[in-house]
């Protein structure tokens, strides 16, 4: 097998892709990264794996995933093809765990710093960290990656050592998490994540918003990635249900409202039911229903961190109202025109006193 084939199924096995041929191109996806919306090239070095996670594809025991590993040559190599052509414009390297943490993890750097040293590729690489690996190898990634995760997969320690033995959050990710936000304060621009599964056992949304209070609150992670359960043919859990999408949608935009609306587990807990968010309405719409002591909101005089928390109003219509209200009052839905999700801000603010929800 040659090494563009050895590519091909790499990525779609990165990508959970199913069994039929794909393209190198297929799998490109968009993500979410510091310098914007960028495509990126989402990869496995290896697809072999000692660990024998309950619900990963890639688990030791699985016989239907096939076994491949790529060079860090080669794989610079094929990537660089896309990168000059212009098809992607950052690439994500992840990989089994095979013979080593430590020994991965330097074949995924040392992918990297062919990037960058002999191909002087400058755009973004993100670099998946292997649990278990030094704190030395993490600084080594730190310095060729633009972000670095390590993906703590659940809300507690019991439970990950139930579904994935060898791991540790306690013990390994948060300390290394702890490190890698003290190693970040000496570069620009540079950020670390981590991932969580949802609906692995029985777990509640209010433990997990717990743990994404605590992450952005300590380490200052740049975004909490959620990922709903899917059942793997082949796996412990195959037979287990699938996670709804729509619970990873919430949680989602539960870990937008801390990390950029500047809330808290404490004002969100009102809004859980049974220790899990509402399914049919958004929390920021929750928490302004659970709290309606705080509505209306004066649109001419409350401040901005008051105007984001209004449901329908996001940072930058917040900033609009600001501007159009140091040019005149704001006396009625007119002064509004163009404004986004009007009707929805209008439920819960007033012009001048005045309430005009049913005049939209």
């Amino acid at each position: 097998m040659d090494d563009k084939q050895k590519l091909r199924i790499l990525s779609r096995l990165a990508a959970f892709e199913r069994d039929e041929s794909l393209d190198l191109e297929s799998c490109i996806y968009m993500a979410s990264t510091p310098k914007g919306r960028l495509p990126i090239l989402k990869v496995m070095q290896s697809t072999m794996c000692d660990k024998n996670c309950l619900y990963c594809a890639f688990r030791r025991d699985r016989e239907e995933t096939p076994r491949l590993y790529i060079s860090p040559e080669a794989l610079a190599k094929g990537f660089m093809e896309l990168y000059k052509s212009g098809k992607v414009k950052g690439i994500f390297l992840s990989s089994g765990i095979f013979g080593h943490p430590e020994f991965t993890m330097e074949k995924l750097v040392d992918t990297a710093k062919i990037l960058r040293e002999k191909y002087k590729y400058r755009d973004y690489i993100h670099l998946k960290l292997m649990p278990g690996v030094s704190l030395q190898t993490v600084e080594e990634a730190i310095k060729v990656a633009n972000r670095v995760s390590i993906n703590i997969e659940t809300s507690k320690e019991e439970r990950l050592q139930r579904i994935a033995k060898g791991k540790s959050i306690l013990r390994d990710m948060l300390p290394k998490m702890e490190h890698i936000s003290r190693l970040l304060e000496n570069y620009r621009g540079k950020s670390q994540i981590t991932q969580m599964m949802v609906g692995l056992e029985d777990e509640k949304d209010e433990e997990i918003i717990k743990v994404v209070d605590f992450l952005n609150r300590r380490f200052k992670v740049s975004r909490v990635y959620f990922s709903a359960f899917f059942p793997i043919k082949g796996t412990p859990l195959e037979n287990r249900p699938a996670e709804s999408p729509k619970r990873e949608h919430r949680l989602y935009q539960v870990d937008f409202l801390i990390r950029e609306y500047g809330f808290d587990f404490e004002e969100l807990r009102p809004i859980l039911k049974d220790g899990n968010l509402p399914l049919d309405v958004d929390p920021k719409t929750a928490w302004a229903e659970a709290n309606f002591h705080i509505f209306p909101v004066e649109l001419n005089t409350a401040d901005y961190w008051t105007l984001i928390r209004v449901p329908g109003i996001g940072k930058e219509t917040a900033k609009e109202i600001i501007r159009r209200r140091k040019e005149k009052k704001l006396t009625s839905p007119e002064d509004l025109k163009g404004i986004k999700n009007l009707r929805k801000i209008l439920r819960y603010s007033t012009l001048q006193g005045r309430y005009y929800v049913k005049d939209v």
